[in-house]
């Protein structure tokens, strides 16, 4: 009942916001014209903790002294399509850890982690503010699988996999300096498989050609996440954080 409430208040926030607004319509275009970032960088940090069963182990991730060195695989890519003031975006990253640990007079410990997250959603540009920021109310669903192995010499002491779907809405802002420079913030919450999940972002995006155009900002995703009890509960209470990079092709 909780998870559903929070659900219904953040989907009437989202209609109730757009519904105050003055909406602009942009007829410049009735075609689609399509955006994708292929293999975007995220130096995530990750800053929590974790639960199986009935064991708790903080998760005190850096980017630059665990993550990197421990990165057996990556994968990211976020594609949009617009016609006129919709927007229909989907995003996905893939990310595999392998560290390992050294127990004193014992085996060395592999740890194989997992991490998949997946997005859907639609904006919908309702207003323009100060003559050069859009303001698009934003619904969608995210999908996060998580699995962990722990084990000596390739056994697994520990191996549990879990993942859940949330629906989140919010609100992105696009702020145009110029033709070229142009500011996208991004802010949403949502609740489903976890009982509150929150995500903010900040993109400075330069379009250097019509196809083309690089970008960096800083992302936050933060989950609170619990199920089971028991030997069979399974708990992510934490922050992933850090900067992102990237290049983003156009075309129509």
């Amino acid at each position: 009942m909780k998870k559903a409430s929070i659900i219904i208040l953040i989907i009437f926030f989202t209609i109730n916001f757009a519904s105050h607004v003055t909406a602009e319509t942009d007829q410049s275009s009735d075609e689609w014209r399509f955006a994708l970032s292929p293999l975007f960088f995220w130096g995530m940090n990750v800053n929590g903790s974790q639960q199986i069963g009935t064991v708790v182990a903080p998760l005190e991730l850096d980017f630059t002294d665990d993550m990197l060195e421990n990165l057996g695989a990556v994968f990211t890519f976020h594609f949009e399509a617009h016609k006129n003031d919709l927007a229909l975006f989907a995003e996905y990253q893939y990310v595999n850890l392998e560290p390992s640990t050294s127990i004193a007079k014992g085996p060395t410990i592999d740890v194989d982690f997992t991490v998949q997250s997946a997005e859907f959603g639609a904006g919908y540009k309702v207003a323009t503010w100060w003559g050069n920021t859009d303001v698009e109310p934003i619904l969608g669903l995210r999908w996060t699988y998580q699995d962990l192995e722990v084990g000596p010499f390739g056994q697994s002491l520990v191996d549990s996999n879990e993942s859940w779907w949330d629906v989140f809405a919010g609100v992105r802002l696009h702020t145009y300096f110029t033709e070229k420079w142009t500011l996208i913030s991004r802010g949403d919450i949502g609740a489903g498989g976890s009982d509150l999940v929150w995500n903010v972002s900040f993109i400075l995006d330069y379009q250097y050609k019509d196809w083309g155009s690089v970008f960096v900002g800083y992302r936050w995703l933060d989950f609170d996440y619990d199920d089971g009890s028991g030997p069979d509960r399974y708990a992510y209470d934490a922050t992933q954080q850090g900067p992102l990079a990237g290049l983003t092709f156009y075309w129509q």
